[in-house]
C-alpha cells in the first residue's frame, strides 16, 4: 500500500513538473507527457527496490498468505484423544471379561451345589427305604404303613428339589393339554361319541419345574389312557 501511494506521488510530481516545464518552453503535450513518464519511471527505479515498485495491493504478501504453522498442542491433541479412547476400551473390555469369569464361576458353584443337594436327597431316600424294609421284615410295620412312609419321603424330596406335580383331569380334551405334559399308554374307542378325544384314565401324574420367567418345563410327563377321536 505504501509503494502504491509513493508511486502516485512520484507520478504527480513528474507529470506536474513536465507540464510546467512544457508550458514555459511552449512544448506540445506530445513532448512533455513522455518526458514526465520517463521522469516518473526514473524516480521510481531510484527510490524503490526491484520487485517492490508498483506492487499490486490486491495480492497478499507471502507472509500474509502463508498459514500459521499448527502449534504442537493442536497436532498432538488428536493422537492423545485416540490413545485415551483406546486405553478406555481396553480397560472396559478387561472389566467385562473379569465379570464374565466371576459369573461363570458363580454359576458353576450353584450348579455344583444343586447337584450335590440332589444327590444328598437321593441318598436320604435310599436310607429311608432301607430302614423301612428292615422294619417290614421284622414285622414292626405293615405293608400299608411302609408304602405310606416311602410315599411321604418321596413327596418331601420332590418339594425340596423344586418340583411340582402336574395333574391331568379325567375327561379333559387331549388337544388342550400342554405339549410334553403327557404320554399316551393306550387308546380305545369311546362308547359315547361326546367322550371321543378325551382322557379316559390317568395312570400316573407328571412332574414339572418352573424357571425364573415362570415357564413350565416337564421333567416327567403324565401317563394317560385316552378315547380315540
Amino acid at each position: 500500500m505504501v509503494n502504491w501511494l509513493a508511486s502516485l506521488l512520484f507520478a504527480s510530481i513528474a507529470l506536474g513538473g513536465a507540464f510546467v516545464l512544457g508550458t514555459q518552453l511552449e512544448l506540445s503535450i506530445k513532448l512533455w507527457l513522455p518526458a514526465g513518464l520517463i521522469l516518473w519511471l526514473t524516480l521510481g527505479m531510484l527510490l524503490t527496490s526491484p520487485g517492490d515498485f508498483a506492487d499490486d495491493v490486491s495480492q497478499p504478501s507471502a507472509t500474509e498468505a502463508a498459514p500459521a504453522p499448527p502449534t504442537p498442542a493442536a497436532t498432538d491433541e488428536q493422537p492423545l484423544n485416540e490413545q485415551s479412547l483406546h486405553a478406555a476400551v481396553v480397560e472396559l473390555t478387561r472389566q467385562l471379561r473379569a465379570k464374565e469369569l466371576s459369573i461363570d464361576k458363580l454359576q458353576a458353584k450353584l450348579t455344583e451345589r444343586e447337584f450335590r443337594r440332589s444327590l444328598s436327597r437321593l441318598a436320604t431316600i435310599n436310607e429311608t427305604l432301607s430302614f423301612t424294609l428292615h422294619l417290614l421284615q421284622d414285622g414292626k410295620i405293615s405293608h400299608a404303613d411302609a408304602v405310606d412312609q416311602l410315599r411321604q419321603e418321596i413327596e418331601s424330596a420332590i418339594g425340596d428339589l423344586g418340583l411340582e406335580h402336574h395333574s391331568i383331569q379325567v375327561g379333559a380334551a387331549v388337544a388342550s393339554l400342554p405339549l410334553g405334559s403327557f404320554v399316551i399308554l393306550k387308546s380305545e374307542e369311546a362308547a359315547d361319541l361326546s367322550a371321543a378325544g378325551t382322557v379316559k384314565e390317568v395312570v400316573s401324574s407328571g412332574l414339572c419345574a418352573r424357571d425364573e420367567d415362570g415357564r413350565t418345563h416337564f421333567i416327567s410327563p403324565s401317563k394317560i389312557n385316552v378315547y380315540k377321536l
